[in-house]
């Protein structure tokens, strides 16, 4: 028994060192790889590169299976990619292994909003809140989700909540005078005065200094109209639904709170239709009309409503400029033209209009060797320091093969404003014209994330012909 002992230990024990050894030197890159994969995939998400960065934390998770930064990482990447079943299969083992911490519940909220389901994306959020700054992004979502539902007073207390934890941050500031102003006006005005200076800060500041012995109807409606002309959709409805709920008649106030209802997701024709029957020689009720047509897609009764509108109010150039916006989205760019520049010689000193105008000429390449040159000439002229029409400008300069003019007019555009999508927008172009296509698709990036109009949608089609991922 002891020889058979000793003849084991003589030759199986080595054998069992040597295996223990060869399981060790297995096991000694695990840590070295592990790190190598974490920062590999961390330079790849931060360049964009998802493909590259999803290889590289699944194999983190080889070596550490319920990581939770990897999980977290591959549940960003399925998300970005728009790969929601991906990433529920990387948040559910982040919660099974690590619980329903603040952020995993930060998750699950983004997950349930992109499945379209708010109230359990709300649940997820109201679960988050601690109290602190971080809640502040949290308090806002969860706002937003009261707006579009039209729960407007939850909004509010939402929003006071964040004002609360975080009272410098300026969106939250706006965004509660905003759902103040009509009724709260005095409250609403202390807010704004604490913004930093904006064109529709401003706007809404001389507004509320021309308050007087005006109906509170008629108030909340000249507020619906200055939200609905800063692009403040959801905010106007706030206020046009006031307007109407203090017992006026007022047939504009109807109708562009049906256009606003549209344009925030809900059907407005029945308002329209009241209103029209109500007023149909009201120049507001029309121009309500138009757009909401226009909306619709049946340009020739959007036509005719704000030709309607035009006839009664010959003077108002905003009129002028829809009408040549409608005949533009019908293809008819020379009525287009000639609308768009009737509409600055009704108001020569507007800005917004000139802008519109310059737009118009180089977005569409019309008349960039002729009339549309000549505009944009005269109007950086009138408006150097304009960045979007300096970008007009430069486009039409590489339009004409003018292209050392055309770079040096562009990267003057953008040291005007780096934030600007149109400056970086054409700017891509010729980056792109030069041959010039990595730096083309980091502007052409900055543009699909920053713009919100058609410059998104041309973005897009740059970086898929680039072959180029989208963030």
């Amino acid at each position: 028994m002891a020889r058979n002992y000793s003849t084991f230990a003589k030759h199986l024990l080595p054998r069992l060192a040597l295996l223990g050894l060869c399981l060790l030197l297995v096991r000694a890159p695990y840590p070295l790889a592990l790190r190598e994969a974490l920062q590999r995939g961390a330079a790849a998400f931060e360049r964009g590169d998802l493909g590259i960065a999803l290889e590289a934390y699944h194999q983190a998770l080889i070596f550490w299976p319920d990581d939770a930064f990897s999980l977290q990482r591959l549940y960003q990447i399925a998300m970005a990619a728009r790969r929601y079943d991906l990433a529920s299969a990387y948040l559910k083992p982040w919660t099974a292994h690590h619980g329903y911490s603040a952020r995993v519940h930060r998750a699950w909220a983004d997950w349930f909003a992109a499945q379209g389901d708010a109230y359990a994306a709300d649940a997820h959020r109201r679960a988050a809140l601690q109290g602190t700054a971080a809640d502040v992004p949290l308090l806002r979502a969860l706002a937003d989700s009261a707006l579009s539902r039209r729960a407007w007073q939850r909004a509010i207390e939402y929003l006071e909540r964040a004002e609360a934890l975080a009272a410098d941050a300026p969106e939250v500031r706006f965004a509660l005078a905003a759902l103040l102003l009509p009724e709260q006006p005095q409250k609403a005005a202390d807010l704004l005065a604490a913004l930093p200076e904006s064109t529709t800060a401003q706007t809404l500041r001389e507004l509320l200094a021309a308050h007087g012995q005006e109906s509170a109807a008629l108030f909340a409606f000249r507020c619906g109209l200055a939200l609905i002309e800063a692009g403040q959709w959801r905010y106007a409805e706030r206020a046009l639904h006031f307007a109407n709920a203090q017992g006026s008649d007022l047939p504009a106030a109807r109708a562009f709170l049906g256009l606003a209802q549209s344009i925030n997701g809900r059907d407005g024709a029945p308002l329209i239709e009241q209103a029209v029957q109500a007023a149909p020689d009201d120049a507001f009720v029309q121009y309500a009309a138009g757009l909401y047509w226009r909306r619709q897609g049946d340009l020739d009764q959007a036509l005719m409503a704000l030709r309607l509108a035009y006839a009664l109010d010959s003077q108002n150039a905003a009129l002028a400029a829809e009408i040549g916006q409608t005949y533009r989205q019908g293809g008819n760019l020379a009525e287009a033209a000639r609308w768009l520049n009737n509409a600055v010689r009704l108001a020569p000193e507007n800005a917004e209009l000139r802008r519109a105008l310059a737009a118009f000429y180089a977005d569409e390449n019309y008349a960039l060797n002729g009339e549309g040159l000549a505009f944009l000439r005269q109007s950086l002229a009138a408006l150097p320091a304009d960045a979007e029409i300096a970008a007009n400008y430069g486009y039409a300069l590489l339009y004409n093969a003018q292209v050392q003019l055309a770079y040096a007019e562009l990267q003057r555009a953008i040291a005007l404003d780096s934030q600007n999508p149109r400056a970086r927008y054409y700017f891509a172009v010729l980056l792109e014209h030069q041959g010039d296509a990595q730096g083309a698709i980091e502007s052409y990036r900055f543009v699909y994330q920053h713009a919100e109009d058609a410059l998104k949608w041309r973005a897009e089609r740059a970086l898929q012909r680039l072959g180029a991922p989208l963030p």
